[in-house]
């Protein structure tokens, strides 16, 4: 009967996380389980295995990074129990993502256009074949700039070189489009 045991060796840095687990993995049998951010600059470098596998190799762990100066700490718990365990399963299991089918649509269906065409009356006879694409403020004003540039680049007549639409900012393109 095995029994497990968790290693834990506390660095500044993530260099010193690295040197520390590189060292304990290289000394015994033992599997990294996490290196983990604590706070800014803290990690805590986790090893899991045999109860005598896991104090060797924090030992060589603490020998490799004791000198430097991002060395904290160290500790072995021997013979963890059941319910220590899910504290780190569970965080790994929660980790993996579930498959998710991602659909492609046709991004042109996403911008809001009115088209309005003019009866047979309202035409001018140079305006017999042409439609009047108009855009709703509260509708432009509801997407996002990079939206509203990508509309603009497709208009002919928007009155912005390239240029000025890509440093315009939203209340422009807006304006730009409205008054189309």
């Amino acid at each position: 009967m095995t029994q497990k045991a968790l290693g834990l060796i506390e660095v500044k840095g993530y260099l010193g996380a690295v040197v520390a687990a590189d060292a304990a993995l290289k000394a015994a049998n033992v599997s990294l389980l996490n290196i983990e951010t604590v706070k800014s600059g803290l990690n805590t470098v986790q090893l899991i295995g045999d109860v005598s596998a896991v104090r060797s190799a924090v030992d060589a762990a603490v020998e490799a990074v004791q000198d430097h100066p991002y060395y904290l700490t160290s500790h072995v718990i021997s013979r963890l129990d059941d319910q220590t365990k899910v504290l780190f399963s569970g965080a790994r299991e929660e980790k993996q993502e579930p498959h998710v089918e991602v659909v492609e649509t046709d991004e042109s269906q996403d911008i809001p256009t009115k088209i309005a065409k003019k009866s047979a009356e309202e035409r001018s006879p140079n305006e017999a074949t042409s439609l009047t694409i108009k855009y709703k403020k509260e509708e432009l004003e509801k997407m996002k700039v990079v939206d509203l540039r990508s509309i603009a680049y497709r208009e002919e007549t928007v009155g912005l070189s390239k240029k000025e639409i890509k440093f315009a900012n939203k209340l422009r393109l807006i304006e730009a489009l409205t008054n189309l």
